[in-house]
């Protein structure tokens, strides 16, 4: 893959306000990597609710393993890594956006981050039950929903803790994901409230999970 082409996005986090969090993205398709190589509103909401979480002492991370599934250009899975420096970030996706990955990695400066592939047809893991696993705009086609549930019923363990983020676009089929996942995993929306206030938006739901006992 060559970055020339691409496009650098910004985020703020409260931790470190004269260092956003910077990633490359293709906006244009010129690396033919899909729509995981763009930045999507469903993340930004996502690592802006982390921020929050993180700001007002509610997430403590510190010696947990955090594993992001479709993690595309990686701002959400970085800007935790940023947020949570003792924490260990672990970035997936499919084999072709793995540079990407560690290029926005390397971007960041985020040590503590990691990029590697994980194909959710294969459910072969990371090694670990991760203590939070993120996914933002992971249901936004039908055919990622049974292998998006499979891996996530496969790699949550008895305490993890499941964030799931995404931009409503087709009622009935994210409404089908939702009975998939509800099979093995209890969760609750955070309501607008408890995200971040100036970024979010009513077509953006965030849930978190648990398996099921």
């Amino acid at each position: 893959m060559t970055f020339e082409s691409l496009i650098e996005y910004e985020l703020e986090i409260s931790r470190d306000e004269a260092s956003p969090v910077r990633v490359l993205q293709d906006a244009t398709g010129t690396t033919r990597c899909g729509v995981g190589a763009t930045v999507w509103d469903a993340g930004l909401v996502l690592a802006k609710y982390l921020d929050r979480q993180t700001a007002e002492g509610r997430l403590d991370l510190a010696g947990k393993t955090v594993l992001e599934l479709g993690a595309g250009t990686g701002i959400v899975g970085i800007a935790l890594a940023r947020l949570q420096p003792q924490s260990t970030v672990v970035l997936t996706d499919k084999q072709e956006l793995v540079p990407l990955l560690e290029r926005n990695i390397a971007l960041n400066g985020a040590q503590n981050a990691s990029a590697q592939r994980l194909d959710w047809t294969e459910a072969d893991g990371i090694g670990c039950t991760p203590d939070v696993i993120l996914v933002s705009d992971g249901i936004w086609a039908r055919d990622l929903h049974q292998p998006l549930a499979d891996v996530l019923q496969h790699t949550a363990g008895a305490d993890t803790r499941v964030l799931l983020a995404y931009e409503t676009r087709a009622f009935a089929d994210e409404a089908e994901f939702i009975a998939l996942w509800s099979r093995h995993f209890r969760f609750r929306d955070i309501k607008p409230a408890d995200q971040h206030p100036l970024v979010q938006s009513e077509d953006i739901y965030v849930f978190e999970g648990w398996r099921k006992v």
